[in-house]
């Protein structure tokens, strides 16, 4: 073998080198991404249980709530006149129209908790493409290893 072979081969060789030490770098990187973004999954997670309980508890209410309205169209349709104080059915009125604002801010907080689910299920997406491109980098790295392996065994032989 000539020498400038064996001059193409060693230029190969640091290049490679070169470009194995930029991609442990760029793993490096990749891993504290990673790392990150797991972080921030697990606190999604955490929030979308929170989130979860909540919806449950606005649903507990709201059928609460409708129960109430079913009784409370009842006692009206019922009209008893004389049976019921006038009072009483101020006060039923008031109490109606209370559990209405209620319902109403409730149903506002379960849009809200909606919106901030599909939010988070968004965020949870987009790590996981990055999750995967991580591993293509990796898989990149380990390629590239393996190949600058191979060029080392090959330059000990022709050695």
């Amino acid at each position: 073998m000539d020498n400038f072979d064996n001059q193409s081969l060693i230029n190969k060789i640091k290049y490679l080198v070169a470009e194995n030490e930029s991609l442990k770098e760029r793993i490096n990187e990749c891993e504290f991404i990673a790392a990150s973004r797991q972080k921030i999954i697990q606190e999604l997670k955490l929030q979308m249980n929170e989130n979860s309980d909540v919806k449950s508890q606005l649903d507990e209410q709201v059928m609460e709530l409708e129960n109430l309205q079913v009784s409370i169209d009842k006692i009206i349709a019922f009209n008893p006149g004389s049976f019921q104080p006038h009072s009483l059915q101020n006060d039923l009125s008031h109490q109606l129209i209370e559990h209405q604002q209620q319902f109403t801010y409730l149903q506002t907080q379960l849009s809200d908790l909606q919106s901030q689910l599909q939010e988070l299920k968004n965020r949870n997406l987009l790590l996981q493409q990055q999750s995967g491109r991580v591993a293509e980098l990796e898989s990149l790295l380990a390629d590239t290893e393996q190949e600058r392996d191979e060029w080392k065994v090959l330059a000990k032989l022709k050695e």
